[in-house]
């Protein structure tokens, strides 16, 4: 990656908030212009009964346009800085939660080629509507970060307070979570052990345990063992110190500091999926609305919605844990005579 492009990155908080209000203004209008046509959006949740939420959606968003250009233009500075800043945060909030099946769809999309609603039907309009949340949701979040900080009088990139000349960013050293988020976290590596337990019953053919009958291959049960011990790996990553610098059993790549993105990018596309999924799996069972495959709240099916919920919780917990203990901090220029900080990444 060019020098130019590592050094507008760093700069996000000048664009974040361009960015923020010309995507949600086109969003909106597009919502705007289809309403009429006669399109209805769910604003990327599943069509389940849900009223038309195309014209909210679109107040929401154009409203949250203003909001964000608000946070970086003059006029702004008339407005009272909470408002700006509560408006930020919930149009963040409604666009991340709108984006939250996005990862059930590149899933499908990966395994068969296409994604399709619960019909049957293709699906690419919600699909394209939960990226497109998605990208907004986390352009809101860098906004109201910037803007929130700003307003605080620290700076609106690492969060501190420091002199305006800054040669580079200096990171932290590689640490551990606190016990509470590493609790969280070992907590949510638990919650797959119900589910485990019941599928690796199904496989050796204690009837009852599937729906109908079904006994599932061992291929099966290996499949599963990979996909949770990748998760646990993920979840662990977060709250140890080897999250943060490779550990020497990575090799070549010992002793290097872990880019933030590597582990962020695909926890913020898990976590808010299967949280969501599993806590209103849990809920709809609980209370009628939904009936699970495997027959009760208790059986296999309440074990994967509480599976979900669980692991997709610590993992949101855990992954705001490393975000703040791996924010970069600024490092001031030296003084005549004083020797250059060791820094990472001079902009």
């Amino acid at each position: 990656m060019s020098s130019g492009v590592l050094s507008g990155w760093r700069r996000w908080p000048s664009w974040a908030g361009y960015a923020a209000s010309g995507l949600a203004a086109a969003y909106g209008v597009v919502l705007l212009v289809a309403a009429p046509a006669g399109y209805r959006s769910f604003i990327g949740l599943p069509d389940i009964g849900l009223p038309d939420l195309t014209w909210p959606a679109a107040g929401v968003l154009l409203a949250g346009s203003v909001v964000a250009a608000g946070t970086l233009r003059p006029w702004g500075r008339r407005v009272p800085s909470a408002v700006l800043s509560a408006g930020a945060w919930v149009v963040a909030v409604f666009a991340l939660a709108g984006s939250c099946w996005v990862l059930l769809n590149l899933i499908e999309l990966v395994l068969t080629g296409t994604v399709r609603d619960r019909h049957g039907n293709g699906a690419w309009v919600n699909f394209s509507e939960r990226l497109c949340l998605a990208v907004v949701g986390a352009l809101f979040v860098a906004t109201a970060l910037s803007y929130t900080r700003r307003t605080a009088g620290v700076c609106p990139r690492c969060g501190r307070s420091h002199p305006p000349e800054t040669s580079g960013l200096r990171h932290p050293a590689p640490h551990a979570a606190p016990l509470r988020v590493r609790r969280v976290a070992y907590a949510g590596c638990c919650a797959f052990l119900p589910y485990l337990a019941l599928h690796s019953l199904g496989v050796v053919g204690v009837s009852g345990i599937e729906p109908g009958g079904y006994r599932p291959p061992w291929a099966a049960l290996v499949a599963l063992l990979c996909g949770i011990a990748l998760a646990v790996f993920l979840l662990s990553g977060l709250v140890r110190p080897w999250g943060m610098v490779f550990p020497r059993w990575t090799l070549w790549f010992a002793g290097r500091r872990v880019p933030r993105f590597l582990p962020l990018t695909p926890v913020w596309v898990i976590a808010p999926t299967l949280a969501l999924y599993g806590t209103g799996s849990l809920i709809l069972a609980a209370t009628g609305v939904l009936r699970h495959n495997g027959g009760s709240l208790f059986g296999l099916g309440g074990a994967a919605s509480l599976a979900f919920a669980g692991y997709g919780w610590a993992l949101a917990i855990a992954a705001v844990s490393y975000q703040v203990r791996t924010r970069p901090s600024c490092a001031p220029l030296p003084g005549p005579g004083e020797p250059r900080l060791a820094v990472v990444g001079s902009p």
